[in-house]
C-alpha cells in the first residue's frame, strides 16, 4: 500500500474518507488491520452457523416448511453472502489489476456478485418476514403454568436468540408470565412479557439489513465512478456523504444491540463496518494513485 508522498485528495470534511485516508500513510497498520477483521469475520460466521442450527432444533419441528428453515437460516446466509461480496471487492479495490476484469474472469465474478446479492435479499426479506411473523400469534390458552408441560421437548423463547428447555428444574423460574403463544410456525412458547422486545429488536434487524444494501450499493456506484476516472463530481461527493450517514445508522444499531444484551451482534455490526471500512481504504487508495497518475500525465 505505498503512495507517493503527496497532498492527500480533497474530500468532504465530514465523509469517511477524512478519516481513513491517514492510514494510507500507515500501510502496514492498515494491513494489519484489514487481514485481521476479515479473519474475524470469518470466525463469527462459523458463529452464527452454530447459533442458527440451534435456534432451528429449538423453534421449528421435523416437518417445518422449507421456507420456515431458510428463515431461521437468514443470519448465516446473509453472513455468507456478505463474506462473499466483501472478497468480490477486494479483489476489485486491491489484488487484481483493471486488465484482470476481461472476458470470462470479469463474467464469472460478475456471475459470483449477482449471486451474492440475490442471497443478501434474499436474508433480508427472511429478517422482514420473520420481524413481521413476530405479530402472527397463536394463544396458548390451556398453558398458564411452564410446569404444565415440563418435559415435553418444549422450549421458551427468553428473547430473539435464547431458548430454554422447558424442565421440571427450571419451569418455575423461566418465566412469571402466565400468558404464552407460539409465533407462526414455531412450536416453542414465549411469555407475554418478552413479546415486545422481540417484536420491537425485528425492527432493527430489518433496519440493518436494508442500509447495508444501500451502503453496497453506493460502494458499487462509488466504483464504477472511480473507473471513469469522475474524482471531483457532485455526485460522487453526494455518494460518500450517505454513505457516512448509513455508516450512522449502523452504528447506532450496534449500540442498541449492545444496550439490550446482544454483545455478540453488536461485536459483530461493529466487525462489518470496520471490514467495510478496509474497502473503503482501498477505494481512498486507488483514487490517491490514480490522481497521481493523471497529474503525471498533464506535466
Amino acid at each position: 500500500m505505498s503512495v507517493p508522498n503527496r497532498p492527500i485528495a480533497n474530500h468532504h470534511p465530514y465523509s469517511l474518507e477524512t478519516l481513513l485516508v491517514p492510514l494510507l500513510r500507515r500501510p502496514k497498520v492498515a494491513h494489519f488491520v484489514k487481514w485481521s477483521v476479515y479473519s474475524l469475520l470469518l470466525v463469527n460466521f462459523g458463529v452464527y452457523i452454530t447459533d442458527d442450527w440451534q435456534v432451528y432444533q429449538a423453534s421449528l419441528s421435523s416437518d417445518a416448511p422449507l421456507d420456515a428453515i431458510f428463515e431461521t437460516f437468514a443470519d448465516t446466509i446473509d453472513m455468507g453472502a456478505w463474506i462473499g461480496l466483501v472478497i468480490l471487492l477486494e479483489l476489485e479495490t486491491y489484488i487484481l489489476p483493471e486488465e484482470a476484469f476481461e472476458g470470462w474472469t470479469d463474467i464469472i465474478l460478475k456471475l459470483f456478485r449477482g449471486v451474492c446479492y440475490v442471497l443478501i435479499c434474499y436474508a433480508a426479506y427472511g429478517f422482514t418476514t420473520s420481524a413481521l411473523e413476530s405479530y402472527d400469534l397463536t394463544p396458548i390458552p390451556e398453558v398458564t403454568n411452564l410446569c404444565d408441560i415440563a418435559n415435553e421437548g418444549r422450549y421458551l423463547q427468553i428473547n430473539i436468540v435464547d431458548y430454554e428447555d422447558i424442565t421440571a428444574d427450571n419451569c418455575d423460574t423461566l418465566s412469571p408470565d402466565v400468558e404464552f403463544f407460539q409465533i407462526g410456525e414455531n412450536v416453542s412458547l414465549i411469555g407475554k412479557s418478552a413479546l415486545p422486545h422481540v417484536q420491537n429488536m425485528g425492527w432493527i434487524d430489518i433496519s440493518n439489513a436494508f442500509v447495508w444494501i444501500l451502503v453496497a450499493l453506493l460502494i458499487e456506484l462509488e466504483v464504477a465512478l472511480q473507473s471513469a476516472d469522475i474524482f471531483d463530481s457532485r455526485t460522487l461527493s453526494r455518494v460518500r456523504s450517505i454513505k457516512t450517514v448509513f455508516y450512522g445508522v449502523l452504528f447506532v444499531n450496534a449500540g442498541i444491540w449492545a444496550a439490550t444484551g446482544y454483545p455478540i451482534y453488536a461485536w459483530d455490526a461493529m466487525l462489518w463496518i470496520v471490514g467495510f471500512w478496509a474497502i473503503e481504504l482501498n477505494l481512498a487508495e486507488w483514487e490517491e494513485e490514480r490522481l497521481h497518475e493523471l497529474d503525471a500525465t498533464s506535466t
